[in-house]
């Protein structure tokens, strides 16, 4: 195995940190359009968490 089982790459903290940051950055605006295009044709029998921050959801009337 080239660099054997204890292999220490030089900055691997800062690779992390940019592959993280590179991560977080893509996701951001996927969540975005996902928060814009959720629709559900029925209430949920429990509360679920994207109710909170979705605009798509009304007041269940019983």
């Amino acid at each position: 195995m080239p660099g054997g089982p204890y292999c220490r790459p030089k900055h691997w903290k800062r690779n992390t940190a940019i592959a993280m940051a590179g991560v977080f950055l893509l996701c951001i605006p996927i969540a975005m359009i996902s928060v814009q295009l959720e629709q559900r044709p029925h209430m949920p029998v429990r509360p679920i968490p994207s109710q909170l921050w979705c605009k798509n959801f009304g007041k269940k009337d019983y």
